[in-house]
């Protein structure tokens, strides 16, 4: 029996979770195609958060956050530092009702999974996290020492290895400049470097999704927005306490070393607004820099606000990435109006935590055709009444 050829563009997280999680599978040829290295592009500037109950996903989804860091943490126990796990705790501070009241579901959740977590009201509790924090207008704070970060680029290079161990083919610095096609099917892609032949094409590209994606005449809803990240001197160059991973409802930080990570949050970009998001070329992208003064001011400000001694802290260095948003901040996965030509984009800020549980539906969706729940709630259809999705070239504003 034919096995099946599958190819998947990018090697981010997200592909290469794809990836590894197909090559599970004995009668799938899996290809991965990296123009860069493992792990490079956005992958490798995000903050790699993945708490337990924060506000980064709704509450449908708690089963892809769990699966996730739970993919994560079990890696940790196969092999130390292969999912590069910082075990800083995270404190969620609670600035309104709302929030408030998502926090302690949150913790429920996590409770009920087995995990430690708390509700926080009493200031010194609070503080015994965060020395630093302002409590004027805090209501409380989740807390729990369980989690923290991951290193994603170390992750996604995990994946491969776990990849290739099973078979799986990666083919780094290699280029996909052509999707061939017969009528309205994907039969291969062309590289830099060769061409192939596959059934199956999953696009895994991330912020380069809506220029692969013209490559078969899709025009899709995703839009870039800016995580803008700077890295914080503390006063007096080292903090006297542990500096937990931090979430605030518009901005988040945590520690990097005897730095401060800090970033504007992905929930609180406005798509109509050309600072925030637009559809840039992430080719253009520098290592470091390319930050806007907009955003620094921002955070300044938050800090200003919440932790005004870290007003005194100096600027490292900063850096620019591209998130990859649809209208709705959520992941567009699955089948498309191209026979073949599969999805697994639009994680926005999310690609870490999301990864592990699209891998594992993707996956399953291409060797079977089963959808899993998180399938059929997330579908490009969902945009058809919305938007064109066949107006290649044209950059539709989003509602």
């Amino acid at each position: 029996m034919a096995k099946l050829k599958v190819g998947v563009i990018g090697g981010g997280i997200v592909g290469a979770s794809v990836g590894y999680n197909l090559s599970l599978y004995d009668f799938v040829d899996v290809s991965l195609f990296e123009k860069d290295q493992i792990g490079s592009g956005t992958t490798a500037k995000s903050a790699g958060t993945v708490c337990l109950f924060d506000d980064s996903l709704p509450h449908e989804f708690w089963e892809v956050r769990l699966y996730g860091f739970q993919t994560y943490t079990n890696m940790e126990k196969e092999e130390r530092g292969s999912a590069g796990f910082h075990n800083t705790g995270t404190l969620v501070v609670c600035t309104d009702e709302k929030v408030e009241k998502y926090t302690r579901t949150g913790i429920a959740l996590a409770k009920a999974a087995g995990y430690e977590a708390e509700y926080l009201t009493d200031p010194d509790e609070i503080r015994k996290h965060f020395p630093d924090i302002n409590l004027e207008g805090v209501l409380g704070a989740g807390w729990t020492g369980e989690d923290g970060y991951f290193d994603p680029t170390v992750a996604a290079n995990t994946f491969v290895k776990k990849m290739k161990a099973n078979g799986g083919k990666v083919y780094q610095y290699t280029k996909v400049e052509k999707i061939n096609m017969k009528g309205n099917r994907v039969t291969g892609l062309e590289t830099n470097n060769s061409s192939f032949d596959f059934d199956v094409i999953v696009d895994a590209s991330g912020p380069w999704t809506r220029y692969v994606s013209r490559m078969v005449g899709l025009e899709l809803p995703i839009w870039h927005t800016k995580a803008e990240v700077f890295f914080l001197v503390p006063p007096n160059k080292k903090l006297d306490y542990q500096f937990p991973t931090l979430k605030y409802p518009r901005f988040y930080a945590r520690p990097e070393g005897d730095n401060i990570f800090i970033c504007k949050a992905h929930l609180t970009m406005d798509l109509t607004d050309p600072m925030h998001a637009g559809v840039w070329d992430p080719d253009a992208l520098t290592p470091t820099g390319g930050t806007d003064e907009y955003f620094f001011e921002f955070l300044m400000e938050e800090l200003e606000h919440h932790a005004p001694r870290l007003l005194n802290s100096g600027l490292a260095f900063s850096w620019l990435g591209y998130r990859a948003e649809p209208p709705d901040f959520l992941p567009i996965l699955g089948d498309t109006p191209v026979e073949g030509y599969v999805l697994a984009v639009g994680c926005g800020g999310n690609g870490v935590i999301e990864a592990p549980a699209i891998g594992r539906d993707i996956a399953l969706f291409v060797a079977y055709g089963e959808k899993s729940v998180l399938l059929k709630r997330l579908p490009l259809s969902r945009f058809e009444k919305q938007f064109d999705l066949k107006a290649v070239g044209v950059v539709q504003t989003p509602q």
